[in-house]
């Protein structure tokens, strides 16, 4: 979904190669800031959130849009949900599971009012009234991720103080991450060992931008690493595999609207200046970055939203990368990867959470041989499917629910791990009701 200034947003389809067709537009009184995709259903469709501010009078609302298959506006739901009264500055905001319970929620910081908050999901388009969090500083990121992996996601403030809120069955438990001054908070397994780490980022002094890194080392502790200084200061960040090593980088949107840098990240969390994207579109602002693999030859493009008070259209840039670090304007969909013989996403579960029973998708457009396994939230093996005889197609597996010795398991969280050639490709958080 792009945006389109004072106006609403507009949805555009990839064909698979990176190329897009607008296919509806919505219009809005007050136009859509950022906005942010998550799963609110169980319909394998991606929805948006974003932040939706109504005038006369003045109200803080979390506009969702809910997807069910296509992009036409008359099938797709808008709703609104009110932040309640004294709101102003709530625009700030994440998603994850933080209950468990196998949906997805919203959680939001107000810079103003110097609290958090989280609407919690049920699964069936419904939230919760808001829960508020008081604190003792103004926050300037939220992010929403498991640091801890027992299947429920935490939650990371940022600003003058940056605290984590470990989700438990019982509340949040607090903890102090670090009393450093930053701006935004980015939460990625960085060194690639299975946990979420945490990097935090900010101007320095003067020109210069610092990152701090903090390496999740387990039981709910990190460990701080030396900060990277560089200049010039950079704004809004993403984390993305650029330079295919399994290695996450990062991209920095420049304080100028010049363009992006991207560093590299080497390894024991230090990362290097790898290259300068220069974007020239006169005096316009980078409004939204992501990153995605657009032409699916299984290499993080990446997708560029430009926006000028004064002119219109706002304009989606989109460069592709080649493999290497090195982007250009036009797709590039003739590149063998190890990981291309699958289509994206290639897990799919259904129902999830279940009861009795569930059935596992995957879809492979080359012969592989596959092996999907099951465990459990303590990493216990719980069951194992193998299709030893290569095969291209769809794969269904009906999984009921049963363990290694034919016994029903208890109900909780578990995972799907699928592999194909003994190469692991992804994973999916199961729900057993």
């Amino acid at each position: 979904m792009c945006q389109k200034p004072n106006g609403g947003g507009a949805f555009l389809i990839n064909d698979g190669n990176g190329y897009f067709e607008l296919v509806d537009s919505i219009f809005s009184e007050n136009g859509f800031p950022p906005v942010n995709g998550e799963f609110f259903d169980n319909n394998n469709f991606i929805d948006i959130f974003f932040r939706y501010v109504s005038f006369n009078p003045y109200k803080e609302n979390i506009g969702i849009i809910y997807n069910y298959g296509s992009l036409q506006f008359d099938s797709i739901k808008i709703f609104f949900l009110y932040l309640g009264d004294n709101n102003f500055g709530t625009d700030h905001y994440s998603s994850g599971d933080v209950n468990g319970d196998g949906f997805n929620d919203i959680v939001f910081a107000c810079n103003i009012g110097h609290f958090w908050g989280i609407i919690y999901n049920d699964g069936t388009g419904n939230f919760s009234a808001p829960e508020y969090f008081d604190l003792d500083f103004p926050p300037i990121d939220i992010k929403c991720a498991d640091l801890n992996n027992d299947g429920r996601s935490d939650v990371v403030v940022s600003g003058s103080d940056t605290k984590i809120f470990f989700s438990t069955e019982s509340g949040f438990q607090q903890q102090l991450l670090t009393e450093t001054r930053v701006g935004d908070a980015l939460i990625s397994d960085f060194d690639n060992d299975n946990d979420n780490d945490i990097i935090l980022h900010t101007t320095f002094v003067s020109n210069h931008h610092r990152v701090y890194m903090f390496e999740n080392i387990g039981h709910n502790n990190f460990f701080e690493h030396d900060y990277f200084d560089f200049t010039p200061f950079c704004q809004y960040a993403q984390i993305a595999d650029f330079n295919n090593d399994s290695l996450p980088d990062i991209v920095f949107i420049a304080h100028d609207n010049s363009g992006l840098y991207i560093y590299n990240n080497i390894g024991d969390f230090n990362i290097e200046y790898q290259q300068f994207i220069p974007i020239n579109y006169g005096v316009s602002f980078i409004k939204q970055l992501a990153s995605d693999d657009f032409d699916k030859n299984g290499y993080n493009d990446l997708g560029i939203v430009l926006y000028n008070h004064y002119q219109i259209p706002v304009n989606l840039i989109l460069l592709f990368n080649d493999g290497k670090g090195n982007f250009q304007d036009d797709p590039i969909s003739n590149i063998e990867t190890p990981y291309s013989q699958f289509q994206t996403p290639n897990l799919h579960c259904y129902p999830n959470p279940f009861t009795d029973k569930t059935t596992i998708t995957i879809n492979s457009n080359k012969k592989e041989k596959i092996k999907l396994e099951i465990y459990d939230i303590q990493g216990k093996l719980i069951r194992t499917f193998i299709d030893n005889k290569p095969q291209a197609g769809v794969y269904k597996i009906i999984w009921n629910g049963d363990d290694l010795n034919g016994k029903e398991i208890q109900a909780g969280i578990y995972f799907a791990c699928l592999t194909a050639n003994e190469k692991f490709i992804q994973s999916i958080k199961l729900i057993k009701k």
